[in-house]
């Protein structure tokens, strides 16, 4: 076994699910790119942001122990690669370490990702409340921890204004109404989703809706900052192929709709950023 297979097959690593980092990555991104401002502390916040996205899901694979040794059972938890006690340590540790590098970079940044843990750890998880079982409450909870974060970057370099509310605005609503489409690709084993609750068909036409409520705030956020035209147009090409897939069939095309899903989540923001930089070395 070559030292990438070792590096995959660790459990300490696959466990973190570091492909859903990209969202952490497009949230710094489309803050810094508003602020005009990226240095050294944007990277930290992006780390912290892993650390604390990652513990989550390890909160969650925990509580669906029972489950993903039947749906997920390579998971580290579910094939007894890693101990539910070592999974513990290993969260303390990455929560631990996240508040101390958001500690030293800003308070608001620290309370914010404390929020987080609460909210989409614990209460997204643990038996007691279990919101991710609640389809519209689990997308407010995921859409809350990113307008956070995005909330503490920003108090890292500025006061929190209103621009600042507006950025974050726009992530919650951007991830509140994208993250539905995720649901199709595993209709078969949900027990609570939009498409169980309303038909593949209905949970698609409100899929379709829901992909054009983002357009509202950035649109809003382009008069004053005019950049934004080509990540608007960039987020309306994306959206446009999701909508096809509802329309056709989004269960047999779920992967391809998750994908484009993920794609409009995060590639409009970036491009913001690329934007924003270029604009910056111009003037």
């Amino acid at each position: 076994m070559n030292s990438r297979a070792r590096f995959h097959n660790n459990p300490y690593i696959s466990i973190l699910k570091l492909e859903g980092s990209i969202v952490d990555i497009s949230v710094v991104a489309v803050s810094c790119a508003i602020l005009g401002m990226w240095d050294y502390r944007a990277a930290i916040v992006i780390l912290a942001g892993i650390m604390i996205h990652s513990g989550c899901d390890i909160i969650n694979d925990i509580y669906d122990l029972e489950i993903d040794k039947i749906c997920k059972p390579n998971g580290a938890i579910a094939s007894a690669q890693m101990t539910v006690k070592n999974a513990w340590i290993y969260i303390i540790f990455l929560f631990s370490t996240a508040l101390i590098l958001a500690l030293v970079l800003s308070l608001i940044l620290f309370a914010c990702l404390l929020i987080g843990i609460i909210v989409g750890g614990v209460m997204y998880s643990h038996p007691l409340f279990r919101l991710k079982d609640k389809p519209g409450i689990a997308m407010v909870d995921m859409a809350l921890c990113f307008a956070l974060e995005s909330i503490g970057i920003w108090s890292i370099y500025s006061s929190v204004n209103n621009d600042c509310l507006l950025v974050a605005i726009y992530v919650f609503v951007l991830i509140f109404s994208l993250t539905f489409m995720k649901d199709f690709k595993d209709v078969a084993g949900d027990i609570n989703s939009l498409p169980i609750m309303l038909g593949i068909r209905r949970a698609a036409t409100v899929c379709n809706v829901l992909t054009l409520l983002p357009l509202i705030p950035i649109i809003y956020a382009s008069m004053k900052y005019h950049y934004l035209w080509l990540a608007i147009a960039v987020y309306s090409i994306l959206i446009a192929e999701c909508i096809k897939i509802l329309m056709r069939d989004p269960v047999a095309e779920g992967k391809r709709l998750k994908y484009m899903m993920i794609l409009a989540l995060t590639a409009p923001n970036l491009i913001i950023l690329l934007t924003s930089m270029a604009m910056s070395l111009q003037r």
